[in-house]
């Protein structure tokens, strides 16, 4: 048996094993056949027939076995359907013990592992994963840059979406955990810390990662990350880096919570502008203690270091809400704010966002209104004027986003503009990457001055003929178009000789457009049911052809609303046993119950059915299923080919 060129066709076995019973001889005969199946796509589908159909409660060891094997033995599932599906079919059999469940899925990859644990596999399979993935990785190690190329099961199992929530939880438990920070006495602190930076760029890479394969358990991995070293990262990836990804209501309570932080750049302004005026450290703790305590303890421990660390100049923090802003508009708040910069890295259209549109013009507004104090505490920065896109694009996002640009608005943005061309006109370097930013420069200097020195508000068809009726050939009705063969048809109505080369034209044809509907050509005959025998009868005189042509006309013939046994008999046995029937890698049901119930419980039978002489090409690929079936119960010789034109 196999799927080439001789040996009885496997799609018909496999579709005889997904109808038998159990205990049939035609169970017992596909059974047989899956052991002499060659490995591959084919063989694999036969198995899976055999366990969801006769086998489906209670299977020899063998065949479970050997379903396991040839599912794993095939690699890494690169499609639904592949041999990961005949594998999860055998371990969650049943007849499949335990001890050999979890010795297959020690073989497996954790590719593999992964595709066992998706929402749609058991819950038997899902938990022997996790506990297989556990076995694998006891413990987390800490995140190194080697881990992204090499990555630990649990990365990897993580790169499957739609998993059940104890594979999720057992593999998000053993991810690489916050890198190490490692002393060296052959560096000094600087190469220390851009290694371990480097380390920590490979974590929020791992991050990233998660966060893409799994949007539906973005808010989840917020909470279950709250109060850790991975919270950070993980906020500020699905609002900076992957906000069109994250569901609405979660997308605005990241946004407002970063928003709540422009408080915190607000109290550093003004207590180191304090600072820089005179007062006293000690003074300055006293006046400002109430908000600093208010603070998050992040936000105040960098508020605090003004009034702990003397060497800490208050200069630094004088523009902090300016930086902030600056610093969120080009990070945090980018594609919130510019929804249509969110592509693909190579170009394309935009993404689309789960976020619809009106909500986002309210994100952008939230943002507006919140850095607007931004504006007005704005100052020339001691160290040298605006020079540089970064520094001015918050400034545009703003007035952008802004409801209504006051007069104050404008008031407060002119000298920023007016700096902003100061440091434009300094500017002294001559590399790529300056001119560039450049002329981003000038093109945000102009827009700003524009939006507040006015704010606005924003086929024919053709015929083909044929000719005489007399004359025409099948080969000139296959190559026109559907509309004019049923013309010509209508045309010469009462001519079943025409209607005869127009059903082998439409199974001849392989051209676009489609080809005639073959059930209504068929109904113009004046004796459409012996038409199809007839012609099905004497197919290789009229048709010949090539394979493709003897599929189609077998495909057309069993698409009919009904067809007679002789009918069937006719029909070329390799082709009929091969065609599917709705279902892929099966036979047509109907061919396969014309087989059944012919056969019977004649093993013998059946036998003999295996070792005919059918064939995909050649003289016997036209010999009449009828014919084979007579010869395989009587055990007379196979018979010859039907006579060629």
């Amino acid at each position: 048996m196999s799927s080439g060129d001789s040996g009885l066709p496997i799609e018909f076995v496999t579709a005889v094993a997904a109808q038998a019973a159990a205990t049939s001889a035609a169970a017992f005969f596909a059974a047989d056949q899956a052991r002499a199946a060659a490995k591959g796509r084919d063989g694999e589908r036969l198995l899976s027939a055999l366990l969801a159909g006769p086998f489906q409660e209670s299977a020899p060891t063998w065949l479970l076995e050997e379903a396991i094997a040839r599912g794993l033995g095939e690699g890494d599932p690169q499609w639904a359907g592949s041999g990961i599906e005949l594998a999860a079919s055998a371990l969650t059999h049943p007849d499949c013990a335990e001890d050999t469940r979890a010795r297959a899925l020690q073989k497996c990859t954790e590719i593999q592992l992964a595709h066992f644990g998706t929402t749609r596999r058991p819950t038997i399979l899902a938990e022997a994963s996790a506990a297989e993935l556990r076995r694998r990785s006891p413990t987390p190690v800490p995140m190194t840059r080697e881990l992204l190329t090499q990555p630990t099961p649990p990365q990897l199992v993580l790169r499957n979406e739609r998993l059940t929530d104890v594979v999720f939880d057992a593999a998000f438990e053993l991810l690489p955990t916050r890198p190490e920070r490692r002393k060296d006495a052959d560096l000094d602190s600087r190469e220390e810390y851009k290694q371990y930076q480097d380390r920590f760029d490979a974590w929020e890479t791992m991050w990233k990662g998660v966060l893409q394969h799994h949007p539906e358990r973005h808010r989840s991995i917020v909470e279950r990350t709250e109060n850790g070293p991975a919270n950070h990262i993980i906020r500020h990836l699905l609002q900076g880096a992957l906000p069109w990804t994250v569901e609405p209501a979660l997308l605005r309570e990241l946004a407002s919570a970063n928003l709540d932080r422009f408080h915190a750049a607000i109290l550093t302004t003004q207590l180191c502008r304090a600072l820089r005026a005179g007062l006293s450290r000690e003074d300055a703790r006293k006046e400002f203690a109430d908000r600093i305590d208010a603070l998050p303890e992040d936000d105040r421990q960098w508020v605090t270091v003004f009034l702990d660390k003397e060497e800490f100049d208050p200069e630094l923090g004088c523009q902090e809400t300016a930086d902030w802003a600056s610093s969120a508009a080009e990070n945090q708040w980018r594609l919130l704010l510019n929804p249509t910069k969110a592509k693909p890295g190579y170009g394309g259209d935009p993404y689309t966002w789960r976020t619809d549109a009106e909500d986002l013009a309210d994100l952008g507004r939230c943002f507006a209104e919140t850095v607007l104090p931004a504006l007005e505490m704005w100052e020339p920065d001691r160290y040298g004027p605006i020079n540089r896109a970064a520094q001015l694009r918050w400034v545009a996002d703003v007035l952008t986003h802004l409801p209504e640009v006051t007069e104050t608005v404008k008031a407060a943005v002119r000298p920023i503009v007016a700096d902003a061309r100061k440091g434009r006109n300094q500017r002294g370097s001559y590399s790529h990457g300056s001119y560039e930013d450049r002329n981003q420069l000038d093109a945000l200097i102009t827009n700003i001055e524009k939006i507040i020195a006015d704010p606005a508000p924003a086929v024919a068809a053709r015929r083909s003929a044929l000719g005489d009726p007399a004359h025409v050939s099948v080969r000139d009705m296959t190559t026109v178009p559907a509309s004019t063969l049923a013309d010509y048809l209508l045309r010469h109505a009462g001519n079943d000789e025409l209607v005869e080369k127009a059903l082998l034209a439409i199974a001849s044809s392989n051209t676009y457009p489609p080809r005639a509907d073959f059930a209504e050509v068929l109904n113009q005959h004046s004796d459409p049911r012996q038409a199809i025998h007839t012609l099905t009868y004497n197919l290789r005189r009229r048709l010949g052809g090539n394979p493709p042509a003897r599929e189609a006309w077998t495909r057309e013939v069993l698409a009919l609303p009904s067809i007679d046994a002789e009918t069937i008999r006719a029909l070329p046995a390799w082709t009929a046993l091969k065609i599917g029937g709705g279902h892929i890698g099966r036979a047509h049901p109907e061919i396969v119950d014309f087989v059944t119930e012919t056969l019977g419980e004649d093993t013998s039978a059946w036998q003999r059915l295996a070792q005919s002489p059918i064939s995909y090409t050649g003289p016997n690929a036209w010999l009449r299923l009828g014919d084979v079936l007579d010869c395989a119960q009587s055990g007379a010789p196979w018979p010859a080919p039907p006579p060629a034109r």
